[in-house]
């Protein structure tokens, strides 16, 4: 007999810090900035090489253990892995999310969504991952980066608050690749990250 790894946990977990307010839409009012040259859609994650519209949670799950979590509203399934890390000085969590609209199940659906912020709290616990999931190679300024690693790859950033990049650009079949990023700052200083890439018609 064969344990499935499509296990879901309780169905009234909710995303919650930096995801929740992306994908809620709370950010959207924040100075918004094009940029031209996209990002490496691949982020290494030690054992994993994840790469967005590809990776499934599933196999974020056989890579890092812990437990999917979904929630659906409006025919939107929406499935992600969180991971509490503390090493060094900087506690943070990471965020695995898959928020399409194919009919696959949330696990079996490819990640669309990264997320990592510092945290200070100690009310949401996500799962301890497995494995070292650190240090996770973003392919664009990170957590703790600076004002100014964000004006040498983008051009404009503030100092202080939310500011969103985005790209588009036509793939195969007429489809165009969308990819956002939202930083929040604080003090000169990156304290959360969200990055996504959809492909649409």
């Amino acid at each position: 007999m064969t344990l499935l790894s499509t296990e879901l946990a309780a169905s009234d977990d909710k995303l919650s810090g930096l995801p929740s307010l992306v994908l809620a839409g709370q950010t959207a009012t924040a100075q918004t900035f094009q940029f031209e040259t996209p990002f490496n859609n691949l982020i290494n994650a030690g054992p994993l090489s994840i790469v967005l519209e590809k990776t499934t949670l599933d196999e974020v799950k056989a890579a890092f253990g812990g437990n999917i979590r979904s929630r659906s509203a409006e025919g939107l399934s929406i499935g992600w892995l969180c991971y509490e890390l503390s090493t060094g000085d900087l506690p943070r969590r990471i965020w695995f999310v898959a928020n399409d609209r194919d009919a696959a199940a949330p696990t079996e659906k490819p990640v669309t969504f990264i997320s990592t912020e510092e945290v200070s709290d100690e009310t949401e616990k996500c799962d301890t991952p497995t494995v070292a999931l650190a240090p996770l190679l973003l392919p664009v300024p990170t957590l703790k980066d600076s004002t100014e690693a964000l004006e040498k790859r983008f051009g404009a950033a503030p100092k202080e608050g939310m500011v969103r990049y985005a790209h588009q650009q036509q793939g195969e079949q007429n489809m165009m690749i969308l990819q956002s990023l939202v930083y929040r700052l604080k003090d000169g200083h990156i304290d959360g990250i969200a990055f996504t890439q959809v492909t649409t018609k």
